[in-house]
């Protein structure tokens, strides 16, 4: 999956690479949205996406953040991330995403119509297809939300769609669901809501070798987490997998072997994966 960034649309290198993925190809079709997880409630968006570029010749693409626009919104009281960035662009390229269009939220970005964004992935993208929620907005002070597109579509010459929300026995799929989980420790839930295991990304982690294990400061943690406590998991590095016990404190996660071996070397770690009870 190629990435392409949002501030680099009007550049050589970006432009090279958008003619070589829409070679012999019609367009793009595209979803648009922060997809924290990506979850189960992402799915029917993303198959309407494959269906439509497989009909009609374009290739498949996701316009997302580097971060949720809400980490930046509310700051301090941002509870955390379902996934980081790491974790999302490979379930986005495991799914089957061509590119990913990646925006890097600021104030200027947030200051631009719905309108001028659209019109741009039309004129840089080639979007001829787009899907995204029926609560879907965006644009400054949230200008452009399904019916505002339906009108931009028929002007552009784009089709779009507005796919309905996928409810799990009775309650909508969210990731203000599955946060609640994890803060819950409800890892089961989690994954029924999410579609796989919740993992924890440990890559940008500063970890040290400590008494019995390893340790890093949950400020390095930009995902949210379970409640202080001890949980049994399944460490993943390039070299395998090997259970351990995490402890969450207050200022630090350490991880400590539940068996006999030793770790991984530190830059080798990739995730956490916490057992279900």
């Amino acid at each position: 999956m190629k990435i392409i960034r949002w501030d680099e649309l009007d550049s050589t290198d970006s432009l090279f690479l958008l003619k070589s993925l829409c070679h012999e190809a019609k367009g793009t079709a595209l979803t648009i949205g922060g997809f924290d997880g990506p979850h189960r409630g992402h799915l029917s968006l993303f198959t309407s996406v494959f269906q439509q570029a497989h009909e009609h010749a374009l290739v498949p693409g996701i316009v997302t953040f580097v971060r949720s626009p809400g980490s930046v919104k509310k700051g301090p009281q941002y509870p955390g991330d379902v996934s980081t960035l790491t974790l999302r662009l490979g379930k986005f390229e495991e799914l089957g995403f061509r590119f990913c269009l990646l925006i890097d939220f600021s104030s200027d970005f947030g200051k631009m119509s719905g309108g001028v964004f659209f019109e741009i992935l039309v004129k840089t993208v080639h979007m001829r297809y787009l899907a995204v929620g029926p609560d879907f907005r965006c644009g400054h002070r949230l200008d452009t939300g399904p019916s505002e597109i339906a009108d931009l579509a028929r002007r552009d010459g784009f089709r779009f769609d507005s796919i309905r929300q996928v409810e799990l026995d009775g309650v909508r799929i969210s990731s203000s669901a599955i946060r609640k989980a994890v803060q819950s420790a409800d890892f089961a839930l989690a994954e029924r809501l999410l579609g796989y295991p919740f993992l924890l990304d440990i890559t940008t982690s500063h970890w040290i070798l400590s008494v019995g294990g390893i340790e890093a400061p949950v400020e390095d943690f930009t995902q949210i987490l379970p409640p202080a406590g001890r949980y049994a998991a399944d460490l993943v590095s390039d070299s395998g997998t090997l259970e351990v016990v995490m402890h969450i404190a207050s200022r630090t996660v350490s991880l400590g072997l539940a068996g006999k071996g030793s770790f991984p070397p530190l830059r080798s770690l990739r995730s956490v994966q916490f057992r279900l009870s």
